[in-house]
């Protein structure tokens, strides 16, 4: 399949997060092994970032109703910062992690890895993208301190698709995120599956020190190989007084056609 993704994070404030994205995925040798491949931009005031992941799963076929998949990750990031952007305001000049009129960039190499189990229309996942704790800044002077590291991120994903009736499916989903020193992270997800070609979904993000992070709407309308979706954050945090929520689109396209009332696994995990 083919996918492309675009979202515009806080809508109506200025330099807010944008980012576009582009992926491919596929099973080769049969159903024993997928590779994936995932380019993606992320801009956000003066920074400007590329991000390249390639993945590799292998599958194994524990019995009829499930299965167990390993997946590993590389990944390179190339990371922009525009001082000389006219908007930069330095209010104190000297500070040897900026690099005063100037552009800067470097590139950061990582790797990750996953399990993902599955038992008929259920399946629990686990993922850490980024293992090695990569320094990150763009003046490599030996006396200056280091201006971040790169934490390493846990997520466990876990969700079933429930029968309501011969036209409608319910799928229900949690995604929990750790980071150590961050606050807990959740995600909430109800997703109702019309005759499996429309869905309408609800969200919850927590996350924050306050009622959660957003409240997201979700509609996805597949057809045939083609699948669109849209959705739209509304934000609950301290944010929300100065902006207008997020929104998301996306397209994919499905290679393999779907055979008699079979969907395409891909549209359900």
């Amino acid at each position: 399949s083919l996918t492309a993704l675009y979202r515009r994070q806080w809508i109506g404030f200025k330099n807010a997060p944008e980012s576009k994205l582009l992926s491919f995925d596929a099973p080769i040798f049969g159903d024993k092994v997928g590779f994936g491949l995932t380019i993606s931009q992320q801009t956000m005031g003066i920074q400007n970032n590329w991000y390249a992941n390639m993945a590799y799963s292998y599958h194994i076929k524990i019995s009829k109703a499930s299965s167990f998949r390993i997946g590993l990750q590389a990944s390179m990031k190339s990371q922009g910062l525009d001082f000389a952007d006219p908007g930069v305001y330095i209010r104190e000049t000297g500070d040897q992690s900026i690099l005063e009129n100037e552009t800067v960039k470097d590139v950061f190499a990582n790797f990750g890895a996953g399990l993902y189990y599955t038992f008929g229309h259920t399946y629990v996942g686990v993922s850490v993208p980024y293992f090695y704790p990569a320094e990150i800044g763009l003046n490599k002077s030996p006396n200056l301190v280091r201006i971040a590291e790169t934490a390493q991120h846990y997520y466990l994903m876990l969700g079933t698709m429930l029968k309501v009736s011969e036209k409608m499916d319910i799928k229900p989903a949690l995604l929990v995120k750790y980071v150590k020193n961050a606050p807990f992270d959740m995600d909430v997800n109800v997703m109702l599956v019309f005759d499996k070609k429309f869905n309408l979904g609800l969200s919850y993000r927590m996350g924050g020190t306050g009622i959660g992070e957003s409240v997201d709407l979700m509609a996805m309308y597949q057809y045939n190989q083609i699948a669109f979706g849209l959705a739209y954050d509304m934000g609950l945090s301290a944010l929300k007084a100065h902006q207008s929520g997020s929104v998301e689109a996306l397209i994919r396209y499905d290679f393999v056609k779907e055979k008699g009332d079979m969907a395409n696994p891909r549209f359900f995990f």
